[in-house]
């Protein structure tokens, strides 16, 4: 016998959700995820806007994906208009989206540690060795952003302000030691993790689906087609008594339901052939936090930032160019659309953000698992609710 289980506020996540599930002697047969946050209207809200703007304005979408938003903003502006920015200056926006990768990944494994520590002093433990690393990159995060939130220098055009040498040196002075923290607070977290899913008899491969990955980069950001979007409205999917409640639209990738993420990063660029389920995706998010600050030290010594990183040129377009900017956020692919008049006002702007594109991912991962066990594949999945209803 069938029956519907309603879900509303699930716990350790980021913004409020809701989950519809159709059980069948305790197995999920259909799970469908949706937001439940008002939608602000961003898209609207930047029409008649001074282009200039949009990666302030955007990046009040989410305390905690705000880096992402601005740079992903200002590329697409600076393609509506066609802006060449300063080389160094986007690989300074790479280094602030690496360190925003792992400050917002540590917090998700702050989050879900009470899944893992059932002993408050190991949680305590576990959560002063991240917070330690979140230290580190929140430092950094103000040395090169202007600010932990909302950063202010980036800009666009490029970075309005330059990273001093003594800085730079201070950072990487810094780097090894904070790895060697990260690596201790991940073991501990897989060790946590490896409890956890024996603690709750939880399937090896939970969340398993066979869904398509979706990812433009594995560091930073390479331009996409927008018109390779299609979305699919509440009204269209849910069942009647939550197409008036849900918030968020349901993306898919020329025409097919994906996933994005660590995990699709590391399928598309680095030849991972995935397992399957959501324990891998924890450990996958991990191993991306220990490649980010690789990566950020190799290109803070790589480069100096010294220079002029910012063109000035008022940003003007002809109203019909479509901008596109990306940038692979720690939950995913982040994308942003504008078209800027000749006056420098905004006349377009879309906006199409991981975790929108996760809804599906985490509806079809649901399915064929126990209900006991749903809110465990939801977690792993990072979701930032806020950003899916901008």
């Amino acid at each position: 016998m069938r029956k519907v289980v309603r879900l509303e506020g699930i716990p350790l996540t980021e913004g409020h959700s809701g989950l519809h599930l159709e059980v069948e002697r305790g197995i999920i047969r259909k799970g469908v995820y949706f937001a439940l946050v008002p939608v602000r209207g961003f898209e609207t809200l930047l029409l008649g806007k001074e282009a200039k703007s949009a990666p302030v304005i955007t990046s009040r979408i989410c305390g905690l994906c705000q880096i992402t938003h601005s740079i992903a903003s200002a590329r697409a502006v600076e393609r509506a208009c066609n802006l060449e920015v300063p080389p160094e200056a986007e690989v300074l926006r790479e280094v602030l989206g690496l360190t925003v990768r792992i400050y917002n990944n540590l917090l998700h494994q702050i989050v879900v540690s009470e899944d893992l520590f059932p002993e408050r002093i190991k949680q305590l433990s576990f959560i002063r060795l991240v917070q330690r690393v979140r230290k580190f990159t929140g430092e950094l995060l103000e040395a090169i952003g202007g600010e932990i939130i909302h950063s202010p220098n980036v800009v666009v055009g490029g970075i309005s302000e330059p990273l001093e040498e003594f800085v730079k040196e201070k950072i990487l002075s810094q780097i090894e030691e904070v790895g060697k923290v990260l690596r201790e607070s991940f073991e501990m977290f897989k060790r946590g993790l490896e409890e956890l899913w024996e603690r709750e008899e939880l399937p090896e491969e939970l969340g398993k689906h066979e869904l398509p990955f979706f990812a433009t980069d594995r560091f930073y950001g390479r331009e996409v087609n927008l018109e390779d979007f299609q979305f699919k409205l509440p009204q269209q999917i849910l069942p009647e008594e939550l197409k008036a409640r849900a918030s968020n639209l349901f993306p898919l990738y020329r025409g097919q339901m994906v996933e994005t993420g660590p995990r699709a990063r590391r399928v598309l660029f680095g030849g991972y052939k995935p397992r399957g389920g959501v324990k891998e995706l924890h450990l996958l998010r991990g191993e991306e936090n220990l490649e980010a600050l690789e990566r950020i030290k190799e290109l803070l010594e790589r480069h100096d930032f010294t220079g002029e990183l910012w063109n000035r040129q008022a940003p003007a377009g002809d109203g019909e160019t479509l901008g596109v900017g990306v940038h692979e956020a720690p939950r995913g692919t982040n994308i942003h659309g504008v078209k800027v008049d000749k006056a420098g006002k905004v006349v377009y702007y879309k906006i199409v953000v991981p975790t929108e594109i996760n809804f599906f991912a985490v509806s079809r991962a649901l399915e064929g698992e126990r209900a006991t066990h749903a809110e465990f594949v939801v977690r792993a999945y990072d979701p930032c609710i806020v950003c899916a209803a901008h």
